[in-house]
């Protein structure tokens, strides 16, 4: 063992946050998918203490982590045994939240609880730990193939309108049917359309809102706010661009961090990240849609380091290692004057493998935009297999909303890649 290093366990890792490990400081120990594993960078892969590697599908459901943590165990064990008691166990991903949770209370690490990690990743339990907090959540119900028919019927008969089937723990709009009411319901479920670990719930209209922060302490070191200008459901199962703003709307901002705080403090989540989704109804209602304790996927977190300086995946391992923060004061993205609004934008992917022949638009840019990710000539897009594929990312950062969400409509309606199939 290196004196005077602590170890620190990471269940999971992308060459992405690279930056959030203190390699030079700690032992660093991994365990992840032996997939994973060898798409890490030569150089990146070296520097830790220790890569364990799990045999695991390389799949995009989110469960897997979770129902591998017997092995998980016997790993980490492995890992103690050679580097000492962890200082932290890292899990930055919604993937790995809970097992590293799990891990926590096997081998008494401090860190967020099993019971926090479950709520923050189960639905069900999710919504029912609001019960009486004053926060409205969609009507919901969990099923699977053995609900009765008569307990669907009886759920669907109380829906006014459009239903939403989901996986109570899947991510980015992974697995979600919406449903034309209840007959569809019924005519699903007589099919045996609906699988274990699911839950049905209401359909809710309206603004659909990301809410991005740090708790530490049980209190709110950073708060921002962003409207999805589509969702992430239109992206996933569409062509829609996805892209999200800022409001400037104090009132409404202010509004939506104290339901946010609310929420927090339900589900006992005091020292983490989280990303927070909920509605803004026609009748100016606030309704809580779902929960993660990490960072928020997508362009959110280079959004918020690019344009207000905080390192949401930094801020991640920093709580889970008990850490301090890098935010001194508490604030929200309001605080932060000198932008009036902002916002990221992804414009929709090809599916399957293409290359990249011309770009045209980015000589048309609005100059508001602050940052760009996108392809080169020759460059070969595989949207195949990738949570957020893209065909170009875009940050936009301006003096109010309206003209933020003006300049990302101009980048939609000029930015086009042409792409021809194969090589």
């Amino acid at each position: 063992m290196n004196a005077g290093k602590r170890h620190v366990v990471h269940i999971g890792f992308h060459a992405s946050e690279a930056h959030t490990a203190d390699f030079d400081a700690d032992r660093v120990t991994v365990v992840m998918p032996r997939a994973s594993a060898a798409r890490l960078p030569d150089t990146l892969a070296s520097r830790f203490a220790r890569i364990a590697v799990l045999d695991l599908p390389d799949s995009d459901d989110l469960d897997t982590y979770d129902r591998a943590v017997d092995r998980m165990r016997e790993l980490v064990a492995e890992l103690i045994a050679e580097f000492g008691q962890p200082a932290g166990i890292v899990g930055l991903y919604e993937h790995t939240t809970l097992p590293a949770a799990r891990l926590r209370e096997h081998f008494g690490v401090p860190g967020t609880t099993v019971e926090t990690a479950l709520r923050c990743r189960d639905k069900v339990p999710m919504k029912q730990a609001l019960s009486g907090t004053g926060i409205r959540v969609p009507r919901f119900l969990a099923v699977g193939p053995d609900t009765g028919r008569a307990e669907l019927a009886e759920f669907a008969g109380r829906m006014p309108g459009r239903i939403v089937l989901k996986p109570r723990s899947q991510g980015a709009s992974i697995g979600v049917r919406i449903l034309d009411g209840a007959a569809e319901l019924l005519a699903l479920a007589e099919a045996g359309g609906i699988e274990e670990g699911y839950e049905v719930e209401e359909f809710v209209d309206g603004s659909i809102y990301h809410i991005d922060g740090v708790v530490r302490d049980a209190k709110t070191h950073w708060f921002c706010a962003s409207r999805y200008l589509d969702s992430c459901f239109d992206f996933q199962h569409g062509t829609a661009p996805l892209a999200a703003v800022t409001p400037d709307d104090p009132e409404l901002v202010d509004r939506m961090r104290r339901f946010t705080e609310t929420v927090l403090r339900a589900l006992d989540l005091t020292d983490s990240t989280f990303h927070m989704e909920l509605f803004h109804t026609p009748e100016d209602e606030l309704v809580f849609l779902e929960i993660g304790n990490r960072f928020g996927g997508a362009g959110i977190s280079w959004h918020q380091r690019t344009v207000y300086g905080v390192d949401l995946a930094k801020e991640a391992a920093l709580a889970c290692l008990g850490r301090p923060s890098d935010l001194a004061t508490p604030t929200t993205m309001l605080d932060r004057r000198e932008v009036g609004a902002s916002g990221w934008l992804y414009m929709p992917a090809v599916t399957g493998a293409v290359r990249v022949v011309a770009v045209t638009g980015l000589d048309e840019l609005p100059s508001s935009v602050v940052a760009v990710d996108t392809p080169a000539v020759g460059d070969v897009l595989d949207a195949d297999g990738r949570i957020w594929p893209t065909a170009g990312g875009f940050l936009v950062s301006g003096e109010s909303t309206a003209a933020v969400e003006q300049d990302m409509t101009r980048i939609i309606h000029t930015y086009t890649l042409e792409t021809k199939a194969g090589d």
